[in-house]
């Protein structure tokens, strides 16, 4: 067993030796959305910036095998062994399957990763229910469901009508995921409140998960419910979702999407790829030090904004799913400054004009520790919400 990080997954991001995946060498390699567009991201990289003939070959041979598997039709074996050998030699050569847990990975990433080197499959579950919830059978393999739901529990979906999903719609059932088993937790250790809140008398566990049935009767997440956000216009919007679509822009290595229910649109906080942003600002025409004086310049701005809604566009999000805004982060993300980063943009969202998108004015120009407010503001202004604070 061996363990790797994002940031040295790669070739691509070490220098001097191979990166985490090549050296190991895995078999089965279990990662979050944020490994899996890491390695998509460096492969599409590399075969968009060699000769158009490759570039041709490798696309085309994506789309014919992705019809040959749709419609069961013999072949596919050869392209491996023709146009992805190089591909599958980058993650080592080995794999056999990978699984993706931890959050949502868009499915034009699962499909990518599936066809141009090995079957990603797709799980479900929480603490409380010790990680059971669904699981895919690789012999089953789809992009459109979390797979079969495991023996040792059972799941029903409840109405939420505030939302529209009720378990009597149709073609599918829909509504927030209820599970039951003797996986599950019993209650919270000294929190009798939440136990009450989350746990039914009868054992039933409240997810808070929006999901679906499929014909097959598999199990599929669409939304959830705390982070459902009934935007300016009555409509809700799944933080989530979007974030997992809006991921897979070649230049974003982090993004949170905010949503605000006094607005119609939400916006996003990336942390950018920095080969990707320096690419993008030289086609553009803006010169800078780094990610510090990048970060900030308005065109750059500009252009990253229109790459998101891009990639959103091409994700199917409807219109009022497409950001309006977007601020680039100079700060990478951690554990130790995430919740005093998110702080000074929710601070700065409401008591300063500084970013001009859907009056939002989210995020200030500088975030050096000079410009960063020093502490939580003391009240938090009703509907302004992101997932990571």
């Amino acid at each position: 067993m061996g363990y790797g990080n994002p940031k040295t997954l790669s070739d691509q991001s070490v220098r001097n030796c191979k990166g985490d995946i090549r050296e190991f060498r895995p078999t089965v390699l279990v990662g979050v959305p944020a490994v899996w567009e890491s390695i998509k991201k460096g492969i599409v990289a590399k075969v968009n910036s060699g000769p158009a003939l490759v570039k041709n070959l490798f696309w085309g041979a994506m789309w014919a095998k992705s019809n040959m598997m749709h419609y069961g039709l013999p072949g596919a074996g050869i392209l491996d062994a023709v146009v992805f050998k190089k591909v599958k030699e980058a993650t080592g050569g080995k794999l056999r399957i990978c699984l993706n847990g931890g959050g949502a990975v868009s499915k034009d990433t699962q499909r990518f990763i599936s066809m141009a080197i090995t079957p990603m499959i797709n799980g479900y579950g929480l603490t409380e229910t010790t990680a059971m919830g669904a699981i895919m059978d690789p012999m089953e393999w789809t992009d459109n469901s979390l797979g079969n739901i495991p023996g040792s529990i059972e799941i029903k979906l409840v109405d939420f009508p505030d939302a529209g999903y009720h378990a009597t719609n149709k073609p599918n059932p829909q509504g927030e995921i209820w599970i039951r088993g003797t996986s599950v937790l019993e209650g919270y250790y000294n929190n009798e409140e939440e136990t009450k809140n989350s746990l039914t008398p009868d054992g039933w566990f409240k997810t808070g998960d929006i999901g679906e049935f499929d014909q097959n009767g598999h199990l599929k997440i669409i939304d959830r419910k705390k982070n459902l956000i009934k935007t300016l216009n009555g409509e809700y919007i799944a933080i989530e979702k979007l974030e997992s679509v809006y991921r897979s822009a070649t230049v974003v290595a982090n993004i949170c999407v905010y949503a605000d229910e006094q607005k119609t649109k939400p916006i996003a906080i990336i942390v950018p790829a920095e080969p990707a942003l320096k690419k993008l600002a030289e086609s553009i025409g803006v010169q800078g030090q780094g990610v510090e004086d990048l970060a900030h310049n308005k065109k750059l701005q500009d252009a990253v904004l229109k790459e998101l809604q891009q990639a959103g566009r091409q994700g199917g999000l409807s219109g009022i799913e497409i950001i309006e805004g977007v601020v680039v982060s100079d700060d990478e993300w951690t554990p130790q400054n995430v919740c005093a980063l998110f702080s000074s943009f929710r601070f700065c969202s409401f008591n300063y004009n500084l970013l001009p998108y859907a009056d939002y004015q989210l995020g200030p120009r500088n975030l050096s520790p000079k410009t960063k407010p020093q502490s939580h503001p003391e009240e938090i202004p009703k509907g302004g919400r992101c997932r990571l604070c």
